[in-house]
């Protein structure tokens, strides 16, 4: 994948996270690629840099519409690197500081006005689950395993998975996963809610590839807008995520965008979103 800004863009992520995370553009869609594959892309203070990096870069550029994140080698990601965490874990304080910038990473992805599409192969564990969790989409090749192995080894799921896993399956289910360490295929997952998609190993790409075409075609302002108004009205009781949503409402239908959709409608012509 090229694009104008691509050499400069992919030298200052590579550099900023020590070639733990590549990027690449074309056609209004950006790829975040893990790049550990010695390390079945366990995630690490580098990489979690290199996902800030690639994420406020793109974000930069407002011909970005939609975001892909995936992994190099044979798996999305095994997980964090646990040579770094058993290093951390006897110093509370580190440990502290740690947490604080992977939970504030992954919040960047969840919190990111551009929708991020997660393309799972192979597995995604403990970890790598956690940084799927908080991806808006997800496509699951059919051979994939997915869930959170943290119980398996006496570990708590400290990345998110305890908050975020019950908002996407449900209390009993999320329990039952976190706690036993249970994997499910991807098949179980969609059923669940964890994944959108389930395609054939070698389409995982290609397929959140074709998934994000299409989001790349909207406005890149109405896509921000109801992504912020979904996560912000979560928890809210009806009447309070209404009187969010208004404020959200009114700013978007003010935009050129909009005006743009009512000539496209008119016309009866895709509109174009600049």
């Amino acid at each position: 994948m090229t694009g104008a800004w691509l050499p400069e863009l992919a030298g200052e992520v590579e550099s900023g996270s020590r070639g733990t995370v590549r990027v690449t553009a074309q056609d209004r869609v950006a790829e975040i690629v893990l790049s550990r594959p010695e390390k079945m892309n366990a995630i690490n203070t580098d990489v979690l840099r290199g996902i800030r990096l690639a994420l406020a870069a793109v974000e930069d550029r407002q011909e970005i519409r939609a975001a892909v994140v995936h992994g190099a080698g044979r798996c999305f990601s095994a997980g964090g690197d646990l040579r770094e965490v058993k290093e951390l874990v006897r110093e509370p304080a580190r440990f502290d500081e740690f947490l604080d910038y992977w939970h504030a990473s992954l919040g960047l992805l969840e919190r990111s006005p551009l929708p991020i599409i997660a393309a799972v192969h192979g597995f995604a564990f403990a970890g790598g689950f956690e940084l799927m969790q908080a991806c808006d989409f997800a496509v699951a090749g059919e051979r994939t395993q997915i869930g959170d192995q943290h119980a398996n080894f006496g570990l708590f799921p400290a990345g998110g998975s305890t908050q975020r896993l019950s908002r996407l399956t449900g209390l009993r289910t999320a329990k039952w996963l976190l706690m036993t360490g249970e994997a499910v295929t991807a098949a179980e997952a969609l059923t669940l809610g964890l994944v959108n998609r389930v395609v054939a190993e070698e389409e995982v790409l290609p397929e959140a590839r074709r998934m994000a075409a299409v989001l790349a075609r909207k406005s890149r302002g109405g896509t921000a807008a109801i992504k912020y108004a979904v996560h912000a009205g979560r928890g809210m009781s009806l009447a309070e995520a209404a009187a969010l949503e208004r404020p959200v409402a009114l700013r978007h239908m003010a935009s050129d965008d909009v005006q743009a959709g009512f000539a496209a409608f008119e016309s009866r012509t895709e509109p174009d979103f600049r």
